[in-house]
């Protein structure tokens, strides 16, 4: 029975709301140095390696025998290296038993103190996080304890006055209120001086957290992590609420299938939005809290998904993923924590309120993060010399430091680069980082400790703190690790799990795929492969923020959604020959079956890629000034630029990334850096102008040019200067 929820809430902590809202944001620029010559292109998108899996066919039509199913399902299975009968049977029959909690380590310890203040009567505190795992757990963990009718409060700290985890303040005032006993989730594990600050105020503290420790536990009465070295529950893949979860199935002695009837959605949300692999337990985690999210009985959870627009719908991962969890987090991201919150513990009629609220400030955390990304892509029409680092680091004045992360994982996107993005605060400077696979962005902001004052994070992203003044500093030793670890850059990849055609992605075959179900992390929703298809249609749709293409392979015409791209941006024309990365599903549209396909990416047929891309990181490092092989085949030659000079007289104006103009030349020209060369140089000697808008750049001749000489092109004088150095 529910008796009483209160929070604790400190005035003299609370960050101003106002402050948090960004009505104008300035960047900073700055002058470039030590290029070679001018990077005069934006490249609308970088050139992403695609690594096609070819599945053994010979493997694929026995297992097909053998088990009696689908082709496609089995392609996929193979390509993830389930090559076997009984190794595919165990993923697609699997029944994952919820293991025993006490398996973790201090476990009982927990237990045992947790019990001793319920039968005291002792006030508890929750101390929790401010993203849709911490919050998640937060509220799990105070519905069970409000149930049985703890004196319980929960405390998450303010993103932006009091940053990530404990802090003593904060546990001072903990103390103060009257709590003897504080329980983390989602954080603590690395709050070693935290941890003893609290042992003396006399406070007890019970610490649940899935991040990595440090060489040293934090000082408390039980540390319950799966990834601490003396654990052996083999629980490394659960998130925040699946430790809260281990804990209150550890107090309802071990009832975990009862517990996970209770709080299934709750945790399901979690674990897929924190993005742990969806392995083990945690694939019947979420196939369980799915099924009960359908039709869940939390009222809170009900109204936000009423407010997402999806109360309809067939709910799956990918509507938790970029439905429900950007709104949680947007809570989190503008210091409103609390409303979210008391949206999954409360009950009333204020429910619908609190979850039009959070999606009102997901609305905002969107253009902010536009504005922002606009204001960067603004700012490199003018300031390009970052574009051709190795590491972009970007910074500007009033950058709202709640979407940061957001912001550089989009720019990563854009740029196939590691990306840091910092938002400079008078004195200091704070920021997020993401990177590419294969590339370490902890490793290379950890070579730099010396200039930061504060920094962590993992192999894909990482956040920290500087000085304002080092940011330059900060950007050239970053950037000279990377040249001395990565002399090529890793790319942005996309992996695809096999080739199909457009007729065997059909409604029984797809349907058949679902049998792999939850997709997320460690078991990623396939993506296909389908080649050298025609583009026959462009069709705007959604007020023109999306693209529905029509294709033809082989006589047999389907059409597919491109999400997020533009006709203006879209740098194919009807007739082009291309390739598709997709995704595919089958679903129910006005009571019948029907195949939806949705591109990921999609590239010009017969090009080498891989050639394309290598070239293209030669281009960069003759941008920089750096030393590349000495051979005529990367320097073009009068006759080059001619080649190029004259298909561009021939279109007049073009809108269209480097490949799609390489790929009308390529007989010519054998170098792809040859051709990025000579664009350069036409554009430095008055012969065309380039322009970039809303992303997409043009490339227009000029009418009636100068005559000019090439050889007074100090772009070409520089690239024979330098070639002379290398390759004496």
């Amino acid at each position: 029975m529910i008796l009483r929820r209160k929070k604790l809430h400190f005035e003299s902590l609370c960050f101003n709301r106002e402050s948090a809202i960004i009505a104008c944001m300035s960047s900073m620029g700055r002058e470039g140095k030590g290029l070679l010559f001018p990077c005069y292109g934006v490249k609308r998108l970088p050139v992403k390696r695609w690594n096609v899996r070819k599945p053994d066919e010979k493997t694929v039509q026995n297992l097909a025998r053998e088990l009696g199913l689908s082709q496609v399902l089995l392609r996929i299975l193979v390509s993830r290296g389930y090559q076997e009968q009984k190794a595919v049977k165990a993923l697609l029959n699997e029944q994952n038993q919820l293991t025993d909690p006490f398996r973790l380590t201090d476990m009982e310890k927990a237990v045992e103190r947790i019990h001793k203040a319920l039968e005291n009567g002792e006030r508890i505190v929750i101390y929790g996080d401010y993203d849709c795992d911490g919050i998640m757990s937060t509220a799990m963990l105070y519905r069970y304890f409000e149930s049985e009718g703890a004196d319980i409060a929960y405390y998450i700290p303010q993103r932006d006055s009091e940053g990530y985890g404990l802090n003593q303040e904060a546990l001072r005032r903990i103390y103060e209120a009257g709590a003897s006993l504080v329980i983390t989730v989602d954080n603590g594990i690395s709050a070693l001086e935290e941890a003893e600050y609290a042992k003396s105020l006399g406070l007890d503290l019970i610490v649940t957290d899935h991040h990595h420790p440090r060489a040293t536990l934090p000082h408390a009465l039980a540390v319950i992590d799966p990834h601490r070295s003396d654990d052996e529950s083999g629980c490394e893949y659960l998130c925040g609420a699946g430790v809260a979860f281990k804990l209150i199935s550890a107090l309802e002695a071990g009832a975990s299938d009862w517990v996970l009837d209770l709080y299934g959605d709750l945790l399901a949300v979690a674990t897929v939005a924190d993005i742990v692999p969806l392995v083990g337990e945690n694939r019947e985690i979420v196939r369980r809290g799915m099924e009960l999210l359908q039709n869940t009985e939390n009222p809170g959870l009900f109204a936000l998904i009423q407010a997402c627009g999806m109360g309809e719908r067939v709910l799956s991962c990918e509507n938790v993923v970029f439905g429900l969890a950007p709104r949680i987090n947007s809570a989190g991201r503008f210091d409103r924590v609390d409303s979210a919150v008391e949206l999954f513990v409360s009950e009333g009629e204020e429910l619908d309120s609190l979850a039009q609220e959070i999606n009102e400030l997901n609305e905002h955390r969107k253009k902010v993060e536009d504005k922002i990304v606009s204001q960067i892509l603004e700012r490199y029409d003018r300031d390009r010399e970052t574009l051709g680092r190795r590491v972009i680091v970007i910074h500007g004045e009033g950058w709202y430091h709640g979407v940061v992360g957001i912001v550089a994982s989009r720019m990563v996107e854009r740029f196939g680069k590691p990306c840091i993005v910092l938002s400079v605060e008078g004195d200091m400077s704070r920021g997020s980082a993401r990177s590419v696979e294969g590339f370490s962005i902890i490793n290379a902001i950890s070579a730099c400790g010396h200039l930061l004052t504060r920094y962590g994070g993992h192999n894909q992203a990482a956040g920290m703190t500087l000085p304002t003044k080092s940011l330059d500093q900060f950007a050239e030793a970053i950037n000279q690790w990377a040249a001395e670890n990565y002399p090529e850059m890793p790319a942005l990849t996309l992996s695809l799990d096999c080739a199909v055609t457009p007729k065997q992605l059909s409604v029984p075959e797809l349907t058949a795929v679902t049998k792999l179900e939850p997709f997320g992390c460690g078991n990623e929703t396939p993506v296909f492969y389908i080649s050298k298809c025609i583009l026959q249609g462009i069709y705007p749709i959604g007020e023109g923020k999306h693209l529905r293409l029509r294709f033809c392979q082989d006589n047999m015409v389907f059409y597919a959604i491109y999400f997020g791209m533009t006709q203006q941006s879209l740098p194919y024309s009807i007739g082009d020959v291309v390739d598709l990365a997709v995704t595919a599903d089958a679903g129910e549209w006005n009571g019948e079956m029907r195949v939806s396909i949705k591109i990921r990416d999609l590239r010009l047929s017969g090009m080498d890629y891989e050639f394309l891309y290598h070239s293209d990181q030669i281009y960069e490092r003759i941008m920089r000034g750096e030393q590349v092989e000495c051979h005529d085949s990367i320097i073009p030659s009068r006759d080059d630029i001619a080649v190029v000079y004259r298909y561009l007289r021939t279109v007049k104006k073009i809108s269209a990334p480097d490949e799609m103009i390489y790929s009308r030349l390529c007989k010519q020209l054998p170098s792809f850096c040859k051709l990025k060369i000579a664009v350069d140089v036409l554009e430095e000697m008055a012969l065309i102008d380039r322009e970039n808008s809303g992303g997409v750049r043009t490339i227009s001749v000029r009418q009636n040019p100068k005559k000019v000489n090439l050889a007074d092109s100090g772009i070409l004088k520089k690239l024979e200067r330098t070639k002379a150095v290398n390759c004496s």
